[in-house]
């Protein structure tokens, strides 16, 4: 396990801004597009709920994104909060993979095997969570999470 982080100077200062700030223009555009989809009462077609849960894992890497602005006063007794970002940085990105594989899934199945899955839904959104949450865990049990991000 890495337990001493660098301290964050020069480019990695630069880094964590411009993705911080990245991070909350996505924050917006997410946000947007939640209050559109519901808005417009979109929720109620399946397809539409799974590109909002995509939007929602989205909105999720995004809000971490921008909890990177805490990292720019980074010490060592920050350490273990790199590492619950660092875990939560890797649940997201799961769970954004594995709701575009269902997504994927569930196209093909529809446009090709002409069959509506639509009765997967919460295995769809269940399994991704669970699946997500696992993997992200597996350094998390082992402590062998090293560098995470650019800012340790």
């Amino acid at each position: 396990a890495n337990a001493s982080c660098a301290n964050v100077t020069g480019t990695n200062s630069f880094l964590i801004r411009i993705l911080g700030s990245l991070g909350a223009v996505s924050v917006a555009t997410c946000l947007f597009a939640l209050s559109w989809l519901f808005y417009l009462k979109l929720y109620k077609q399946f397809l539409y709920r799974l590109a909002a849960y995509q939007v929602m894992a989205s909105l999720f890497h995004a809000l971490l994104l921008v909890c990177q602005f805490t990292f720019l006063e980074y010490n060592d007794s920050k350490y273990a909060s790199c590492v619950v970002v660092g875990y939560l940085f890797q649940t997201a990105a799961w769970m954004k993979t594995c709701l575009g594989c269902w997504v994927t899934f569930h196209l093909f199945c529809f446009a090709v095997l002409l069959k509506n899955m639509r009765k997967l839904e919460p295995l769809y959104v269940i399994s991704s969570i669970l699946v997500s949450i696992a993997i992200s865990s597996i350094p998390l049990i082992t402590k062998s999470f090293g560098p995470t991000g650019e800012w340790c």
